[in-house]
This record gives structure tokens, C-alpha cells and sequence, in this order.
């Protein structure tokens, strides 16, 4: 029988918010701790990248958004070809309440001008939001 090792998807969500940009601190040991980064995650099995993209920000932000708001923005391979990353967008939204994380966080934040993140796709993606309004 044949063994596949299929390259993942990670859906990594921008999501408008107060006239900048929602970003989170990752608190997981390894590349990228401490560092900022757009919300995002693995899309598991029985999961529509959409679907994935909005638990994903909830999880880490506690910013509830509608996965069928998602458009994609860009897609991505990781330059040692072992992801692919999905970079989507949502409509921008209100958020009045208080935001909280998961373990994998360590800080929700908004930005409101490019910065450099824990992964030069995501700062990539960011200069673009930026530059472009997208």
C-alpha cells in the first residue's frame, strides 16, 4: 500500500478590525516564540478552509467572524516546501469586548502599520494589507 505524505494547509487569517490589523504573540516554544504573527492554523479533516480560518482567530483572539466572509488573498508555499499557507481576509468588523487567547498566545494585538512578524510570508502579507488596503 502506498504512504502519502501530503503537504499541510494553514489557513492564516487578516482580519480587519479598529482601522488596523488584528496580530497575536505566539507563546509556542520553537521559531517564532515571542514573535508576532497573524492568527492561523491547520485545517483538519471535515473542515472547510473557511471553516478552519474563523476557529482558528476565535481561538487565538476571541474575535468571532463569519467563515463565509473569508476571500483568499494569497496562497503560499513555505521555502522548504513542508506547508502551504492560505492567506485570507475578512470583512473589516467591530470588536468592543475584551480579547482573549489560547495557550499557543501570549498577547492579541492590534497593528496599524506593517510590521515584522515571526514569518517573512506573514510580514510579506502585512506590507501588502498596507500598502494595498486590501
Amino acid at each position: 500500500m502506498a504512504r502519502y505524505e501530503n503537504t499541510p494547509t494553514v489557513v492564516v487569517v487578516l482580519v480587519p478590525l479598529c482601522g488596523g490589523l488584528l496580530m497575536i504573540r505566539r507563546a509556542l516554544p520553537g521559531e517564532g516564540q515571542g514573535k508576532l504573527a497573524l492568527p492561523g492554523g491547520y485545517q483538519m479533516l471535515g473542515q472547510t478552509w473557511q471553516e478552519a480560518g474563523a476557529q482558528e482567530v476565535l481561538e487565538e483572539t476571541g474575535v468571532r467572524i463569519a467563515p463565509e466572509t473569508l476571500r483568499i488573498v494569497a496562497v503560499e508555499t513555505t521555502p522548504d516546501r513542508r506547508q502551504n499557507l492560505l492567506f485570507c481576509q475578512s470583512c473589516p468588523i467591530m470588536h468592543e469586548e475584551p480579547f482573549f487567547h489560547d495557550a499557543e498566545v501570549s498577547e492579541v494585538l492590534v497593528v496599524h502599520e506593517p510590521v515584522e512578524t515571526a514569518f517573512p510570508l506573514h510580514t510579506r502579507v502585512v506590507q501588502e494589507f498596507f500598502r494595498q488596503g486590501l
